[in-house]
């Protein structure tokens, strides 16, 4: 006797595969999941006299504590928040209650534990169906396709993306480059000689600010649900030709938000405008700029003169 993987079932075996204490089995008649024996609740009440038969009932696939370890690992592997990697890895690495202790700092980082549950979600679907298939080969029966949501997509219902407002954004956007030089200086072991190369790379990021973030600058900000200002990218146009070319005067996503793809699309949403808006040339003429940075420039089509970089936006 066969039986139908549909979402239903397929959700009820993804929350019984993580339960070690209780066993499962699928009834194939009744195409449902039902408790066979474990320690449960009263509320619940064991299905008696079942035998696993592989024709009237078939046992859910094989998951324990070693396969969890590696999914937690293969999304720590594949994660480029640096900072909420970092985290995750020492968990890891902590020996005795490493899923506890994995839960907790993903507590801190509410978006990249949103992105780990639905990771989790996408790959037990897929491991899912593909035992499902499995099933169905020996049945004699074509193997059936599936479809995972986008995670990308997914995650981006958390955050909002805005046209840049001077009156809204500006204050905000300028509190970066205090975060921005912080990063710059980091590596730097004397502290007088940081406090003082800090105070100079605020200034310089800071300078002509009206001209850089006033009325005429063409930008986007990002935001979380809760409203925290998570970025944002800001193209000044050229005062002298206006018309033909913009400058980048801020492109910044906090460090607990890296890693989410944020950046990328604050950047298409960018450049679309600026060509939207006729722009010929996009310039990046700052000569502080971070490796992650240029390399992002580069992939985006940007070339490199001298120590800055020119896109064509034609």
């Amino acid at each position: 006797m066969t039986f139908e993987l549909t979402d239903e079932l397929t959700n009820s075996i993804i929350d019984a595969l993580e339960d070690q204490d209780i066993e499962y089995a699928i009834d194939a008649k009744n195409n449902s999941l039902i408790i066979t024996d474990g320690d449960f609740d009263e509320e619940y009440s064991p299905v008696e006299d079942v035998v696993i038969d592989e024709e009237n009932y078939y046992s859910i696939p094989e998951w324990n504590s070693h396969d969890g370890f590696s999914l937690m690992e293969d999304f720590v592997n594949d994660l480029h928040s640096p900072e909420a990697r970092t985290q995750l890895v020492n968990a890891l690495r902590s020996g005795r209650g490493v899923f506890r202790r994995f839960k907790d700092v993903l507590g801190f980082y509410p978006e990249v534990e949103k992105l780990w549950y639905r990771f989790k979600n996408q790959r037990l679907i897929e491991y899912v169906n593909e035992w499902y298939n499995s099933l169905r080969e020996t049945w004699g029966l074509k193997k059936l396709d599936f479809e995972i949501e986008e995670t990308e997509d997914l995650l981006f219902d958390d955050f909002s993306f805005s046209a840049y407002s001077v009156e809204q954004d500006k204050r905000e956007v300028l509190e970066c480059f205090d975060l921005c030089a912080e990063e710059f200086c980091d590596e730097l072991d004397e502290l007088q000689e940081k406090a003082k190369i800090k105070k100079t790379l605020i200034d310089l990021f800071k300078s002509n600010e009206d001209e850089k973030f006033g009325k005429a600058a063409i930008g986007f900000v990002c935001r979380s649900v809760s409203k925290e200002f998570v970025g944002c990218i800001i193209f000044s146009p050229c005062l002298e030709n206006s018309k033909q070319a913009a400058l980048l005067t801020s492109f910044f996503v906090k460090e607990k938000f890296r890693g989410l793809g944020i950046g990328r699309k604050l950047f298409e949403q960018c450049i679309t405008e600026l060509q939207n808006r006729h722009f010929k040339l996009g310039l990046v003429a700052q000569t502080i700029i971070p490796e992650t940075i240029t390399s992002f420039l580069v992939r985006s089509g940007f070339n490199k003169i001298g120590s800055g970089y020119v896109v064509n936006l034609n």
